[in-house]
């Protein structure tokens, strides 16, 4: 084998390969599919009289904004994004010549590792049962439906959108290099994040303590994001939030 070929050889191995395919877009709307789906009819089935009181707040937060944008549209909004988004980045890996054929033992291993990050997160905070904010009165399936939505929205609103938008403005401003943008966008969206949770009727009131645990875990979180992308990352917050979620109801 030539050196060219054998160059030719290794990039394709590396672009085709787990831990990079794994974080790619297109891979991460295909494995977080299912749980949008889950999601949307477990919200449009439990409580039809109170969707928005099951609904999960970064939804609620999102559909509000799309609203208030696209009138009526806006509120099937982010399923369509959701779709549009998918097919963008099927094309885009298309032509940046990466597999584009969905290989299942790639999302079973991505299963595997965002459960795994999730159990890691928990422990390392070990204090989980006050960390996020699952109010009690609600059955184990409603429990479960909103640590889906958490895990989804709060990822897709706290990492994706805020951590693009923050690299995008910093580099813009300071003229920073992107590692020290993407830096400084993960500390900012991590406090978003831990201010998120006392904010609106249905906020906890303002303790310190609890702040700067999911200020942590929000760091912990974009971390994973960055080097494993959306769909790991959405995982291990769902998988987290299930631990939470089984120590309350049944405590």
């Amino acid at each position: 084998m030539t050196q060219t070929s054998e160059d030719t050889y290794r990039s394709t191995f590396r672009s085709t390969s787990y831990w990079h395919l794994s974080r790619s877009p297109f891979y991460s709307f295909v494995f977080t599919l299912p749980f949008f789906a889950l999601y949307e009819i477990a919200t449009l089935t439990l409580n039809k009289n109170q969707i928005l009181h099951i609904r999960n707040g970064a939804d609620v937060l999102l559909r509000h904004f799309t609203h208030l944008v696209l009138g009526d549209l806006g509120i099937h909004a982010l399923n369509i994004v959701f779709i549009v988004g998918f097919v963008v980045s099927f094309l885009l890996q298309k032509s940046r010549r990466q597999m584009t054929t969905v290989r299942g033992a790639y999302l079973m291993q991505m299963l595997t590792e965002g459960l795994l990050w999730g159990g890691v997160l928990y422990v390392f905070m070990k204090v989980a049962p006050t960390l996020l904010s699952f109010p009690s009165g609600r059955s184990l399936i409603q429990q479960m439906t909103l640590a889906v939505g958490a895990g989804l929205y709060e990822e897709f609103l706290f990492r994706v959108v805020a951590i693009f938008l923050l690299v995008t403005i910093i580099g813009a401003i300071l003229k920073w290099e992107r590692r020290w943008c993407t830096f400084a966008a993960v500390i900012i969206s991590a406090i978003l994040f831990a201010s998120f949770h006392y904010v609106g009727d249905f906020g906890e009131i303002f303790i310190l303590k609890t702040f700067l645990l999911r200020t942590i875990a929000g760091l912990f979180l974009g971390i994973v994001y960055i080097f494993r992308g959306f769909g790991i990352t959405a995982l291990a917050h769902m998988s987290y939030d299930f631990i939470v979620v089984s120590i309350i109801t049944t405590a």
